[in-house]
């Protein structure tokens, strides 16, 4: 019991210590079942997460979107987007590849590849809605589960691993066609 305590203390860090991730501003517009969005995030990563990326551990940046009907907070669409950071030490390169559409971008700073992830152009199908008030729910996070194994529990507990926004919401109104 005491082996475990004080494992689970030093893999805990004080508050604070982790890196920041921000949802700054989330713009839509919904047309003919698809809903489009411009997403505005803030993104910083921990001195333990930059120092993992430079020694090979690849980082997984997920963004997930839900549409729910603001009256009834019915869900009525939710997608998940996952972005791979990784560092190629030859080149001394950044690369982001967007997982779903295997698209690649190369970058010569970390900072780059992060700005790169801070403005991004989302759509969600959503199929026919009726005209009313919706919300969006928007939140990163760095996703750990596709972490090296070894790795995933001591990220799962340090505050130093934790990078992730809160939900946050935004307003939207689908119009009658007129």
């Amino acid at each position: 019991m005491g082996l475990w305590l004080v494992l689970l203390l030093t893999a805990c860090g004080g508050p604070g210590e982790g890196g920041r991730f921000e949802i700054e501003r989330v713009d839509s517009r919904w047309a003919n079942g698809t809903l489009e969005v411009n997403l505005e995030q803030s993104l910083e990563l921990s001195r333990e997460a930059r120092n993992a990326l430079d020694h090979g551990v690849a980082l997984t940046v997920e963004v997930e979107l839900i549409l729910r009907n603001a009256g009834s907070q019915t869900r009525v669409g939710n997608g998940l987007w996952s972005y791979e950071i990784r560092y190629l030490p030859l080149s001394q390169y950044y690369q982001v590849t967007e997982l779903d559409r295997e698209a690649v971008l190369t970058f010569p700073r970390l900072r780059h590849a992060l700005a790169e992830l801070s403005r991004l152009r989302l759509e969600l199908e959503t199929g026919a809605l009726p005209a009313g008030d919706y919300e969006l729910l928007a939140r990163s996070n760095l996703d750990k589960n596709r972490m090296p194994p070894p790795m995933r529990l001591p990220a799962t507990f340090s505050a130093r691993w934790l990078h992730e926004s809160t939900w946050t919401a935004w307003p939207m109104a689908i119009h009658p066609p007129g």
